[in-house]
């Protein structure tokens, strides 16, 4: 059954994060908000950001920095890696993100979400200190 299956997973998962002493994992966002319409087309880029979900972990988005004019006149350069439909799309899909948050996810093990906001709470305190200086 699927479910045995995402249980064994998922107990596969906890015993190699428990062995390697990981208390909490800080993990990449997909950039700013896609433009509408793309989420769909995207949905394979965003995977990663599926998993903690599907095997039932705590996990909490904080913005750390924000798109700037600068990465939007970047963007207008970008070809991706291969410069195939993907690339593309992605690129489209961002255009136009001047201001958006960007933002990273904060992870912990199941039953852990006091440390997972914890955790969020830090890389706030970190970021507001680094936007100061």
């Amino acid at each position: 059954r699927s479910s045995d299956l995402l249980q064994d997973y998922c107990q596969a998962f906890i015993a190699e994060w428990t062995k390697l002493k990981l208390d909490v994992v800080l993990c990449p966002m997909l950039g700013p908000a896609f433009n509408i319409g793309f989420s769909g087309e995207l949905l394979a880029a965003l995977n990663y950001t599926m998993l903690y979900n599907l095997l039932n972990f705590p996990v909490g988005v904080v913005p750390v920095g924000s798109i700037t004019q600068d990465d939007e006149d970047k963007l207008k350069n970008y070809t991706g890696y291969y410069n195939d439909m993907w690339d593309r799309t992605m690129k489209k899909a961002v255009e136009g993100g001047v201001g958006l948050p960007l933002s990273v996810q904060c992870v912990a093990l199941p039953w852990q979400e006091e440390l997972c906001l914890r955790f969020m709470k830090e890389v706030e305190t970190l970021t507001a200190a680094k936007k100061k200086n």
